[in-house]
């Protein structure tokens, strides 16, 4: 089955977790998405696809910023995040605004759909991403524009790595994967993005850097924040919930040290690397 493992957790642990913490993860990576959709003229818009929506925060944030009588559609294969995403849009009061929950890799959609597409973090999961973005092209209108923003290495985004490493000093982390499999940082490498968009048949490509400090968990203390970067990596999750609070503490600890110098105005701070992604069906 194609995406299973993208699936599973996106529909089981990893989508729970991004209902419960929507804010926290939209006030980091709000600015960044920001970014990517200002490739796009929205006022031309009638129809956009929203690639990977997750808790519908960008979708909705479209919906009232695009012109009288055009739409936006926002696509995930998480169940719990597009239930969510559906549920926020009455009390929001937008009415051009919906939510597919579908794999954009496999799930066939409809020809000529869509005169533009974006993405804030969405399109790094595909196992086989030419596949997934050919589909998108193929619902696009010829010359419609896309528009993403993806991480760049993880060397270069702290906010990953500090972790990671820190972990290491507590708990035998599996090997390095695959940098291009399926994940956060699959398109680290701008020439692998490139490849992609091109053998998908988009055109037009541009792909520039940006560098930009996020902030995360905003208004907790730094043992609390700690706590979360923890639930965040599965890795790390998992062997927090293997082992029990108690035996965990002192990895906890040791993240909450690495973190603090990090930490100031009751949030952590990150420089983060980005690319931002521009091409045209």
């Amino acid at each position: 089955m194609a995406n299973e493992q993208q699936t599973e957790f996106w529909s089981g642990s990893g989508g729970e977790y991004w209902v419960v913490n929507q804010q926290q993860m939209d006030t980091m990576l709000e600015p960044l998405g920001a970014q990517a959709l200002a490739r796009i003229d929205l006022s031309g818009v009638g129809h956009l696809l929203d690639i990977g929506c997750g808790t519908g925060t960008t979708t909705m944030d479209i919906a009232a910023r695009l012109p009288d009588g055009a739409r936006v559609t926002g696509a995930d294969l998480s169940v719990p995040m597009t239930d969510y995403a559906r549920s926020r849009l009455g009390p929001a009061g937008i009415s051009n605004a919906d939510f597919m929950t579908c794999d954009l890799q496999t799930d066939k959609l409809e020809a000529d759909m869509f005169d533009a597409a974006f993405s804030r973090f969405g399109v790094m999961f595909f196992d086989q991403p030419v596949i997934g973005f050919g589909n998108i092209r193929t619902a696009m209108k010829s010359g419609a524009p896309l528009a993403f923003v993806c991480w760049q290495t993880p060397r270069e985004n702290l906010w990953h790595s500090l972790a990671v490493a820190t972990a290491k000093k507590f708990i035998e982390m599996p090997a390095a994967p695959d940098p291009r499999a399926p994940g956060p940082f699959a398109f680290a490498d701008a020439d692998y993005v490139t490849s992609i968009l091109t053998d998908a048949g988009f055109g037009d490509i541009v792909i520039e850097p940006h560098t930009q400090t996020v902030e995360l968990f905003s208004g907790q203390d730094v043992r609390a924040a700690a706590e979360n970067f923890a639930r965040i990596n599965p890795i790390i999750s998992a062997f927090v919930a293997e082992a029990g609070e108690d035996k965990a503490e002192p990895l906890i600890d040791g993240l909450a040290q690495a973190l603090a110098p990090y930490h100031k105005n009751d949030a952590l701070h990150f420089p983060s690397a980005t690319w931002l992604v521009s091409a045209r069906a």
